[in-house]
């Protein structure tokens, strides 16, 4: 009789593209999972799995007992949320997330979903916007918070909140606290790299109102460049809860521009076709968690005010 569990090894094997990679994600042995897929086989009586390739390429009947198997976890998961008790349910997440939340409000939303779900098993995986995006798309993460970049139709999208940004550099630097977008373009810019969701965002940003920097730096580092900028290397495009240190202990100064900073819009993402009743209680947690504008260290103890917070 098929089981749940080895239809978990299944979809494991498909998304982690491996073997090894489905024992770490479904926490046991490479040879507990050959075993699933084996007893899974022999009950379908056909191969699931291409045994002389070395990626785990599926066979045509692999490709139909994924299917089955995923709208069947998919119907598991929902019935689990909706009638089980939450302390009583183990629920495992993959989750994605950029380096600003990392440094803000990554955890307040593991506390709280761990208040939800004790036995929650949680694997946390940090990375720009287009590989998280990707990383969804093909299984290996169930949910991210990413910039609102990508548009997609096989996505569940969700705004979770709003990252402000803004330009700083070192004291000295400058002369003045206020520049003009032409003199902004004169000086060196210290930018997020284009592989990075908020780098294609200002580029279009800097397209839309035709500047052309003369010098740009590029890092995907937020630490990285706010340690340039302070160094007075040139102006960096940083979120506030970045930079918000370091002015308050007089390494950077603020300048201001005539027109808003590009502020990044951030969504939740998961797949359309496995996205459960848990995934989205996750990202209605991630929606109450999201404050992007404030470092982790600064934001209020949620032991202290209780689970609920």
């Amino acid at each position: 009789m098929t089981t749940f569990r080895e239809l978990e090894a299944l979809t494991a094997v498909v998304d982690q593209r491996s073997f090894k990679g489905a024992a770490r994600s479904l926490n046991t042995s490479q040879s507990a999972v050959s075993r699933l897929i084996n007893e899974l086989e022999s009950e379908f009586g056909l191969p699931l799995f291409s045994r002389d390739q070395r990626a785990a390429r599926l066979t045509v009947t692999g490709k139909e007992a994924l299917r089955i198997a995923r709208a069947a976890l998919k119907q598991r998961d929902t019935l689990t949320e909706r009638f089980c008790s939450a302390e009583l349910v183990s629920p495992s997440l993959r989750f994605g997330v950029t380096e600003l939340a990392a440094v803000t409000w990554l955890p307040q939303f593991v506390g709280r979903l761990r208040d939800r779900y004790p036995k929650l098993l949680l694997e946390v995986e940090v990375g720009s916007s287009p590989q998280l995006y990707q990383k969804v798309h093909s299984g290996r993460l169930n949910l991210a918070v990413v910039i609102d970049v990508v548009r997609t139709t096989d996505m569940v999208r969700i705004p979770v909140g709003t990252a402000t940004m803004g330009w700083f550099s070192a004291p000295g630097l400058l002369h003045t606290e206020t520049l003009s977008l032409n003199e902004l373009e004169s000086h060196t810019l210290l930018l997020q790299g284009p592989s990075t969701g908020a780098g294609q965002r200002l580029e279009a940003w800097l397209r839309e109102r035709s500047m052309k920097p003369v010098n740009v730096i590029h890092s995907d580092s937020l630490a990285a460049l706010s340690g340039i900028a302070a160094a007075g290397l040139g102006i960096a495009n940083l979120p506030m809860a970045v930079a918000s240190d370091a002015l308050q202990r007089g390494r950077l100064r603020e300048t201001r521009i005539p027109v808003e900073s590009p502020n990044l819009r951030y969504v939740a993402i998961a797949r359309i076709d496995t996205a459960s009743a848990f995934h989205r209680a996750a990202i209605q947690v991630a929606q109450r968690s999201c404050d992007f504008d404030t470092p982790f260290h600064a934001q209020p103890d949620r032991r202290l005010l209780g689970p609920s917070a």
